[in-house]
């Protein structure tokens, strides 16, 4: 039989979520909404919502392909899309 003790120590998890009371902005560059933090502690919430959190991951993947260019080619190209 296994000893209570050493599953405590066994299930307690680092928690990576800020302090109680305090307040997160989302990580969306284009967004500066406050929220309560929330999420499981290996997985905060880093996004207001599922909207931000998918044009976050749009701007990510288009800065990667845009990054060889230079920055006045790269702003041509992004406002020839809009």
């Amino acid at each position: 039989m296994l000893n209570p003790s050493i599953l405590s120590s066994v299930h307690v998890e680092e928690t990576a979520l800020p302090p109680e009371g305090s307040e997160i902005v989302c990580a969306n560059p284009l967004c500066s909404a406050i929220f309560k933090p929330g999420g499981v502690a290996n997985s905060p919430k880093r996004f207001c919502g599922d909207p931000c959190k998918q044009q976050a991951s749009i701007l990510r993947r288009a800065a990667k392909l845009l990054d060889a260019l230079p920055d006045d080619q790269a702003i041509g190209i992004l406002r020839e899309i809009s």
